[in-house]
Parts: C-alpha cells; structure tokens; sequence
C-alpha cells in the first residue's frame, strides 16, 4: 500500500456524533478522490464510528493510521472498515466501549442494552474479517484508560492485513491539524440508490427460498465474475457450487429479512447492505429441520447492472 504522498487522502478529524449523518464523507471522498482514509479522531459514538466503517468497506477504501495523528476508541472501529488496513505501532487505541443506558432504565434493561451494543460491535468485527477476541483487549481496559496495540498484536487480531514495510510511510503530507469536513448534506440521489441497493439484496435473499434451479439462477445473474465471498476472493462458478450444495441438501428453505435491523452505505458507485434475517430449513427425504437467526453483508458495485461483489455473514443461532 503505498504512503499518503503516493494516493489521493482524507483525514477525518474529529469526535464522532451521535447519529451524526454521513454523507459529508461520501461527498468529500468523491471531490477528493481519495482512496485512502486517515484518521484523526478520539472516538465518539460507537454506532456513527461503525456506520462510518461500513461506509468506507462499501467504497472499496483502504485505512492507514500513523502516530502522528490519533485514532482511538470509537475510531479504531471505524479504521477497521479499510479493506487494506495499515497503521503503525501504537497508532491505534482501544478501550471499553461505553453505550448509552440513560433514560431511566432498570438495572436489567440497562444490562441488556449493554450486551447488545458489544454483540453489535462483536457482529462488525466479524464482518469486518477481524478477529472479536480485539473485544477481549478492549474490554480489559476502563474508559478512562487506553490500550495502544503493538504492530504483532494488530497482525495477529487481523487490525491490520497489510505491513507497514520500511521505509515509514511519508506523513509529510498529513496536516498537525486537519481541515474540518465539509458538512454533511442530505442527497435525495443517494437516498435512491441506498433503497434500490436495499430493494435488491432483500430479492436476492428472498429467492434464496426458491427451488434449487431458480435460486441459483438467481445467483447466476447477481454476482459478478469474482467476489469476497467470507473473506476469500472466489470466482462465481465455486459460489454456485457451494451454494448449490446447500440448496440440495436442503430442498425446504425460508428466509425472512428484519426491516428494523437493515443498514445501507453507498459510496464510490458501491454499497454495502447489512442486517438480521430468520431462516428456516427442512429436508423431508433426511427427516430434518433447522431454524435460526443470521446476519448477512453484501457490498454491491452499483450501476444498469448491479452486482455482488463481496458476500460475508454468520449465522447467530
């Protein structure tokens, strides 16, 4: 990967809000031609600093994080949305994550709220490729505290996927004090495209359910020659085949989409479309059944004929 000085750049700077709109990035991703994103930011929001992640996964965008600048707590979540990640030793911080149990919650609920905000974040490590035990890291360290990793540590948890070969990487570039985004604006295009990407994928899994010839016709049309497909570049006719092993083992299938959970990003003609959906499975011939809760990600090149370029999920239970 090459340095700042090499590739267009954007610094983002500052403190992630809460439920801050981010479509000032795509903007300025866009005017920039920026194909790599540096942070400067001391976290924030956890919800914003993932949605941000997903966004800059969905552009096809690389991360490098340097010393000279700071990226900690809620930023290191958004940095590992790169789909090349670089950072220097001691470059990026991490601590327990805090969420919001105000609003007169009982104890129970409180702790409830709690463990779904570190099951989200663990769900994003996961989609991310990164290992979740960097949640163990986190977690043993206070928020009034911070745990810089170590270059072995971030290779060894998949922070980083690329190494930061010698000579360092040319920050002269990089501003002391970045210039401040420009302010998000509302586009009514964009708004289109996330619904059309949203329309789409929700289609796709829901012929998941049709018979074993139609859905992989499905699969056919959808996918384009080669894609991330869990995290392993693979051409279309390998997917099939896994795909079509599944659909014969199990000739019964059902999938239904949780409206509620969908998330969309679009940046750089690509989108990134993620969420929850209930799937049930059943083979009369083998007596069997099977039920349960999945989450699912797909990133989408967009255009007269979209198309999957990257596929990744896990099934909950």
């Amino acid at each position: 990967m090459s340095s700042p000085g090499e590739q267009p750049f954007l610094v983002v700077s500052g403190e992630f809000g809460v439920n801050e709109p981010l479509s000032g990035f795509s903007n300025a991703v866009a005017s920039s031609g920026a194909r790599v994103i540096v942070f400067n930011s001391p976290g924030g929001n956890v919800g914003t600093a993932i949605q941000l992640g997903r966004m800059i996964r969905a552009a096809g965008l690389d991360t490098l994080q340097v010393r000279q600048l700071q990226c900690a707590s809620a930023c290191s979540l958004a940095f590992l949305g790169g789909v090349r990640r670089v950072a220097e030793t001691g470059s990026i911080g991490v601590h327990r994550a805090s969420f919001d149990t105000s609003g007169g919650m009982s104890a129970d609920e409180a702790v409830d709220q709690i463990q779904a905000g570190t099951a989200q974040v663990m769900a994003y490590m996961t989609e991310m490729g990164v290992d979740p035990k960097l949640m163990q890291v986190a977690l043993s360290y206070d928020r009034s505290d911070m745990r810089y990793l170590s270059a072995s540590e971030m290779a060894d948890l998949r922070v980083t996927n690329v190494a930061m070969s010698p000579p360092a990487v040319d920050t002269s570039q990089l501003p002391i004090t970045p210039n401040t985004a420009p302010a998000p604006t509302v586009d009514a295009n964009a708004k289109q495209l996330e619904s059309a990407a949203v329309t789409f994928i929700k289609g796709l899994i829901q012929h998941h359910g049709d018979n074993a010839e139609l859905a992989l016709a499905q699969v056919q049309a959808s996918y384009a020659p080669t894609v991330e497909y869990y995290g392993k570049w693979t051409d279309l006719s390998s997917i099939i085949q896994d795909k079509r092993t599944y659909f014969l083992r199990w000739p019964e299938r059902g999938y239904s989409v949780r409206d509620s959970s969908v998330m969309v990003t679009c940046a750089n003609d690509r989108c990134m479309v993620s969420g929850i959906y209930d799937w049930v499975v059943r083979s009369l011939p083998r007596h069997k059944q099977a039920k349960g809760v999945a989450n699912f990600s797909y990133t989408i090149s967009v255009g007269p004929n979209p198309k999957i370029i990257a596929e990744t999920g896990k099934v909950q239970r």
